[in-house]
């Protein structure tokens, strides 16, 4: 059976498909749809996916044997970002430009971390939450109006003891964080996602879309109540703090439990 890797053949299929039926698209067209079919928003996002799922060696980065130390870092002010979602990171500053090249060229892990505040311009410690996250930049762009985009696969937590602006580049000094698996609870993970569709649903009626939904993400199979939480938590609309705060939660049942909380307007 094919999946998400196979899109390039798939987008093919489809394509030949529709011009036996006297519908012509382009190749391009032909790829949006399919990553549409698959959930993804568009190709290229679906294209750093596939990038991520092949390569070994940015994946290795980020194993315990090498989390621990000081990595290029960078501070972000407008979202939390979650372990295995791929998430957009834009910037003008050259020190964050400077730090997304490093972790880019040398395939080293970057560290996102957090701002407690909007409105600093040139964070330190003090200005950033000491949980974070470790991820590898995938792709990295400069952008027609001037900023950069770094397409990043986030994969785990990490403790940032130390963050700094240097010369010409941010830098962090990180120790790993022990995230215990996740215990069995079905029936908690099934209240949960039950509550995630209710919520969906809630949220379309508020923004004037009576038919239904399409939910994301598809979790269907999850079975693990971190993970659960993390795909959640990344596409309901909380404050900052409240998503640093399931950032932050490393208990993964405690975690769902939360998320939960948050759907039902509870917490």
């Amino acid at each position: 059976m094919r999946d998400f890797r196979d899109a390039k053949a798939m987008a093919r299929t489809l394509r030949a498909s529709l011009t036996a039926k006297t519908v012509s698209i382009s190749h391009g067209e032909s790829l949006e749809l399919v990553s549409r079919m698959l959930g993804v928003a568009d190709w290229n996002t679906l294209s750093a996916e596939i990038q991520a799922s092949r390569d070994g060696s940015l994946a290795a980065a980020t194993t315990h044997a090498t989390e621990a130390g000081r990595h290029p870092a960078m501070p972000i002010r407008d979202f939390v970002p979650f372990p295995g979602e791929i998430a957009p990171l834009y910037t003008r500053s050259t020190k964050a430009i400077q730090a997304l090249a490093r972790a880019f060229q040398g395939a080293r892990p970057i560290v996102v971390a957090i701002q407690r505040s909007a409105d600093i311009d040139e964070p330190g410690l003090g200005d950033i939450y000491d949980v974070g996250v470790l991820g590898s930049v995938l792709t990295l762009d400069k952008l027609a109006d001037g900023r950069w985009k770094a397409l990043t696969q986030i994969h785990r937590r990490t403790m940032i003891k130390d963050f700094v602006g240097e010369a010409d580049s941010y830098v962090a000094e990180v120790d790993d964080l022990d995230e215990q698996p996740a215990p069995d609870v079905p029936y908690l993970i099934l209240s949960i996602k039950a509550y995630f569709m209710a919520h969906s649903f809630r949220d379309a009626i508020k923004r004037g879309y009576p038919r239904e939904p399409q939910i994301k993400p598809p979790f269907e199979r999850v079975r693990d109540a971190g993970r659960l939480a993390d795909m959640i938590a990344s596409h309901i609309e909380l404050s900052i703090p409240d998503k640093q705060a399931l950032l932050a939660t490393l208990d993964p049942v405690r975690r769902l439990e939360r998320v939960g909380a948050f759907l039902q307007g509870n917490a």
